[in-house]
């Protein structure tokens, strides 16, 4: 990591806490957090499509040709699977891996909640064995179709299976750090985490 660190997740206003790993729902770029790893949404072919999520527009000017050179080489990929790659153009904001969550069939689809999913599933596995220690990752799915997607499913889908991962095994991540587009999108996936820790995690650790 270059010498801005990564500040310490439990001092976050707003984090919450899942025994280590603290999770943290912000507004901003997905390229603007301390984090040592980020989440791009992949298809199939591993090909960076036209992507939303703030941080991302403008991605190939960064070194994105080379991140989707090695996502390619690796097609075809499996929906619902997540593959760790290089984050060429990306170390001088901290970046060092690029997690590819497979969650759309083809280039443009709107992802499906089930591959949605189990690419968070996957996700966090693939960012725990590359030795990540802050994850950066947009709600996946919100922004495969402008205007169609009912967002709180994809929420829910997120805070569950992160829940579910956390729980199920000893991940060694410091932080989740989930960014949001909108504020809306940050409390309701706050929102929807603190619950969670308060119903499941709390009463059944």
């Amino acid at each position: 990591m270059p010498d801005q660190g990564i500040p310490d997740p439990f001092q976050h206003p707003d984090a919450v806490r899942f025994g280590r790993t603290a999770v943290i729902a912000v507004v901003g770029d997905l390229l603007s957090q301390h984090a040592d790893a980020v989440v791009f949404p992949a298809n199939r072919r591993g090909v960076l499509g036209a992507i939303s999520t703030p941080g991302l527009i403008g991605l190939r000017s960064l070194g994105g040709s080379e991140i989707e050179r090695e996502a390619m080489a690796r097609a075809p990929l499996e929906l619902g699977s997540a593959i760790v790659t290089g984050a060429t153009g990306l170390e001088s904001r901290g970046v060092q891996h690029v997690v590819h969550a497979v969650v759309h069939r083809a280039l443009g689809e709107p992802a499906r909640i089930e591959d949605v999913r189990r690419g968070i599933a996957a996700t966090l596995v693939a960012a725990d064995r590359a030795r990540v220690r802050a994850l950066a990752i947009p709600p996946l799915g919100v922004d495969s179709g402008p205007g169609r997607i009912t967002p709180g499913p994809f929420f829910d889908a997120l805070v569950e299976e992160t829940v579910a991962a956390l729980r199920r095994s000893t991940l060694r991540l410091d932080a989740v750090i989930v960014a949001c587009r909108f504020a809306d999108h940050a409390e309701a996936v706050h929102d929807r985490f603190s619950r969670s820790r308060d119903r499941a995690w709390t009463t059944q650790r």
